[in-house]
């Protein structure tokens, strides 16, 4: 009984000591990042006899982890600091391959750290190969903060997808890309735009140099197949009222080298084609000059191509091709080695008219063959003697070159059977040409004198539209037609996107449907609004940080930031129950359940502060004062204990 006496007293100074013991630790990790406090409390031993002394009583101490508990939020001005304002824990693994043994901690003080035998091939800027390390975000621990990616078809996150570690080097995004799909366009057409018949014709002249007023041109940026960010000009001319046409033009340095050359406008009689290709600086020129037969552009195009390809000189080198519009030419390289130039002109034509009447029939006496030129009309009449009707013809070139006013200014010959020919005598001096015959005594004549062919006086004044040529080293799509309503907007509802196919130059590709439904047209003038596309380039990352959604922010060398991953929590049903491991980190028991794992940003349970972290949720105010009350209850027991003691030492002296 004696030494029961001992026995509460030695329980109370034992357990203030572990109460005092866990305050002591609280107190050291007041500003432990992620550290997470443990309160002591007490359980009553009771004898439950008190003949059963070796039932004794006293107390037992009780540790309570308040894991759950929220930490005190400290701002920080570092990119890698996320802190948790709300449940949940951040997902970390000790080993760069995510295995079952995964760790939860709220410290979100990170950095980039380097994983063992994990390294990347690049390209430097010299162009030669390098291997470097990859860098991952970790804990102070060197543990790999887990994330997940974007779905490589939506682009979006899925909190139940895969975690893996999260690479934020440099070098990490680089060879990865998104092309261009959709793109939005917002701009006003005027209506006060003059109607352009040549869409094509503008665009090449104007890519050579010479600007349109009535054509309009925009400049966009599209992310090609090729992962590179590239520029490219959309050209608007107006076809009708209410009514444009929409082309996109694109460079086109290919190699091997080819080049287009675009013919426009009308081609007439005389018109003299030159096209010059200059190889190692020795200029070749092919000229070809129109018959007026050939019937459009194309018909010119086929005898310029033909002529370039006749040339030895040129055709060693340089091949010519029909391109896609009619009067387009493509000169192409035969190697990729051969670098070579072009330019073209175009000379109007000066053709004089001709006109040509033909005598028909067997002559007979009296019959009467009239010419008029210019108002003078020139007759024979048949005396039965000509014998063939070339008599008949030479006699009324006769009296037509006999008449001085018309000799000044048309030259008569015969030409071929039959025929007359009336030429001017200069370009610019068109005359009017009729022919009739009458047969003698017949109602119908059996004799004819027609004009069978006349060819229009053509001068480089009289062309009614000039011959354009541009050479250029870009390419324009076919246009397409754009049509607005009397209300100044786009029809249809909605209305249908353009479809734009894209080439460039080095062979890249880039499809995109372009939406218009922000396009007006109204008498302000050309005026672009605004212009956004989807699509991420291949570039490097330069720095990376976080939003308040969980999301890892990446900034990259083409000026885009881009979500590269997104930062799962854990929620726990019991997070008290976790057990606490050495770096604070925490790992999941029977009793805490196991961890689901949801975004901030979908979730009422917790949200992310950005530029910030978690340090303990320990309360230096709190602590001590329990460490008061601990002091005050272990001097109580010491006493208690003391008071035992010399009530033993009586006892013992009694017996003496």
């Amino acid at each position: 009984m004696a030494i029961g006496l001992f026995q509460p007293a030695v329980l109370g100074m034992k357990s203030q000591a572990h109460a005092l013991d866990t305050i002591g630790i609280n107190v050291a990790n007041v500003n432990t990042g992620g550290y997470k406090r443990t309160d002591t409390r007490f359980e009553t031993l009771i004898s439950k006899t008190l003949s059963q002394q070796s039932d004794l009583g006293g107390v037992k101490p009780k540790d309570y982890q308040r894991i759950g508990n929220q930490g005190f939020i400290n701002a920080s001005d570092r990119d890698l600091d996320l802190a948790i304002n709300g449940d949940g824990f951040f997902y970390v693994s000790p080993t760069f391959t995510v295995s079952d043994e995964i760790f939860f901690t709220r410290d979100g003080s990170f950095e980039m750290g380097l994983a063992d035998a994990q390294t990347s091939t690049v390209t430097a800027d010299d162009g030669s190969s390098i291997t470097i390390n990859n860098g991952y975000l970790v804990d102070k621990n060197g543990y790999y903060v887990l994330g997940t990616a974007a779905d490589a078809t939506t682009g979006l996150f899925t909190a139940t997808s895969t975690l893996a570690p999260v690479r934020i080097d440099e070098w990490a995004f680089v060879g990865q890309s998104t092309p261009t799909t959709t793109a939005d366009l917002s701009l006003n057409l005027p209506t006060t735009s003059a109607i352009v018949a040549d869409h094509a014709g503008t665009v090449a002249t104007a890519l050579g140099g010479t600007n349109s007023s009535d054509l309009h041109v925009y400049s966009i940026e599209v992310v090609d197949s090729a992962g590179a960010k590239r520029s490219s000009q959309l050209n608007f001319t107006k076809s009708a009222d209410n009514t444009w046409q929409v082309s996109a033009t694109t460079d086109r340095n290919s190699s091997p080298q080819a080049d287009t050359i675009i013919f426009g406008g009308t081609a007439e009689a005389g018109d003299v084609y030159n096209v010059t290709v200059t190889l190692g600086g020795v200029p070749t020129t092919v000229s070809y000059t129109s018959l007026g037969t050939e019937g459009s552009l194309a018909g010119i195009r086929t005898a310029v191509v033909a002529a370039i390809n006749a040339n030895a000189t040129i055709a060693a080198s340089v091949t010519a091709s029909a391109g896609n519009a009619n009067g387009e030419i493509t000169l192409t390289a035969n190697a990729a080695a051969t670098s070579f130039t072009s330019s073209t002109s175009v000379s109007d034509g000066t053709t004089a008219q001709v006109d040509t009447v033909t005598l028909a029939g067997a002559p007979e006496l009296n019959d009467q063959y009239s010419v008029s030129v210019d108002g003078t009309t020139f007759t024979y009449t048949s005396t039965g003697a000509e014998g063939t009707i070339d008599v008949i013809r030479d006699n009324l070139l006769a009296l037509i070159n006999a008449n001085a006013p018309t000799v000044a200014s048309v030259i008569a010959t015969a030409s071929g059977s039959n025929d007359i020919r009336l030429e001017a005598r200069s370009a610019g001096t068109p005359f009017t040409t009729t022919a009739t015959s009458t047969a003698a005594g017949a109602a119908v004549p059996v004799n004819s004198a027609t004009l069978a062919l006349a060819t229009a006086n053509v001068t480089g004044t009289n062309d009614n539209t000039a011959v354009r040529v541009a050479s250029t080293s870009f390419q324009t799509t076919s246009p397409q037609t754009l049509s607005f309503g009397g209300d100044g907007l786009p029809t249809g509802s909605p209305p249908t996107p353009l479809t734009m196919a894209l080439t460039f130059a080095d062979g890249a590709t880039s499809n995109f449907s372009l939406d218009i439904a922000d396009m007006t047209q109204f008498g302000t003038g050309f005026v672009p609004f605004s212009y956004s596309h989807n699509g991420e380039a291949s570039a490097s990352m330069t720095s990376v940080q976080f939003d308040d959604a969980g999301h890892v922010l990446g900034s990259f060398t083409d000026g885009t930031e881009r979500f590269v991953y997104k930062i799962p929590v854990g929620i726990f049903q019991n997070p008290g129950q976790l057990e606490m491991l050495n770096g604070m980190v925490f790992r999941e028991t029977p009793d805490s359940g196991s961890a689901v794992s949801t975004f901030a940003d979908v979730s009422d349970r917790a949200d992310f502060i950005p530029f910030a972290f978690e340090t303990s949720n320990v309360d230096l105010a709190t602590e001590f004062t329990h460490m008061i009350k601990v002091q005050k209850a272990y001097n109580s027991s010491a006493t208690v204990f003391r008071t035992v003691d010399e009530m033993l030492i009586t006892g013992r002296d009694l017996k003496a």
